[in-house]
């Protein structure tokens, strides 16, 4: 870890790649909290997140290991106007998965700053231009033949003041609580929502339906992307949650509500116990967990 003026930033590298981590941060106008875990069948963590805070940046590149085996963990106090969250969950055989999320993570944050810097294009639209060059690098890494399959879900999430601008691809989610209620912001690109939006399965109904978990758009697996751009105004009290489906698989809406409901503030606590429900419930995915609640500027 290392200090510059009232900001910090903390990393895990490859010294410490055989943790599960865990984070908590307080910035500007977001309280936030992060925590990967490997779950229970696999024997690594293809997942990714990212989180930076103005000009300080808080990368976890990897959670491997067993489950909670050698736990890392950082709480640093950031004050700051923006901030930008990435979530990749990596999929492809032999590591490949690892690999194209840890792409993400990295590209995707520096061509947003360059888009922002470079051009006078909208939150919205840099982030849109971070996407498709990281989904450029990881298409190209794709043609080597140990990476074939290689591709990746990502959510990119910048807030300025009380502006959320979102982009995302694949099958991770974001959902905002607010006021007590639960709504799911991202839109699922996967076979088996496809189903649901064709009047197949309900929502309720498509958890026992067997159908196997089949990704219809991710960063790497075409050459020209079609990513969703989300907008909306934070207010008072809101709850952001970022996850890979690891927990959405396996945690039902009403059950992240309720934990989401007893938060009290405790957001790594309330991260913990979101991969606990994961885990109990047979934990045969990786599951990443950010949370974020917003304050507006005149509560800092």
């Amino acid at each position: 870890m290392r200090s510059k003026g009232n900001n910090s930033v903390a990393r895990n590298d490859a010294a410490v790649s055989e943790m599960s981590d865990d984070l908590a941060v307080t910035c500007g106008h977001f309280c936030l909290a992060a925590e990967s875990d490997t779950g229970r069948k696999r024997k690594t963590n293809q997942d990714r997140f990212y989180i930076d805070a103005e000009s300080s940046l808080i990368v976890i590149a990897d959670g491997m290991g067993g489950h909670r085996a050698g736990e890392l963990a950082a709480q640093i106090a950031i004050d700051a106007e923006s901030s930008l969250i990435v979530i990749a969950d990596g999929m492809g055989g032999h590591r490949a998965g690892e690999l194209a999320a840890q792409i993400a993570v990295e590209r995707i944050p520096a061509h947003f700053a360059a888009a922002q810097s470079n051009s006078n294009h909208s939150a919205a639209e840099c982030l849109h231009v971070a996407l498709t060059e990281a989904n450029a690098a990881i298409f190209a890494q794709a043609a080597v033949p140990e990476n074939a399959g290689m591709g990746t879900t990502a959510i990119a999430a910048h807030l300025l003041d009380d502006q959320l601008n979102i982009a995302h691809i694949g099958d991770s989610r974001l959902y905002l609580f607010r006021r007590g209620s639960l709504e799911q912001l991202t839109h699922d690109h996967s076979l088996l929502q496809d189903l649901i939006d064709d009047g197949f399965y309900t929502e309720r109904t498509s958890r026992s339906t067997g159908v196997g978990h089949v990704v219809t758009r991710a960063l790497g697996i075409k050459a020209a992307i079609d990513s969703d751009k989300i907008s909306c105004t934070m207010q008072e009290g809101d709850l952001l949650l970022f996850c890979t489906d690891g927990l959405s698989d396996l945690v039902a809406d009403w059950q992240i509500s309720d934990t989401l409901a007893d938060c009290k503030g405790d957001l790594a606590f309330t991260c913990r116990t979101l991969i606990n429900h994961a885990n109990r419930n047979g934990g045969r995915d990786n599951v990443t967990v950010v949370l974020a609640s917003y304050r507006s500027a005149r509560d800092k």
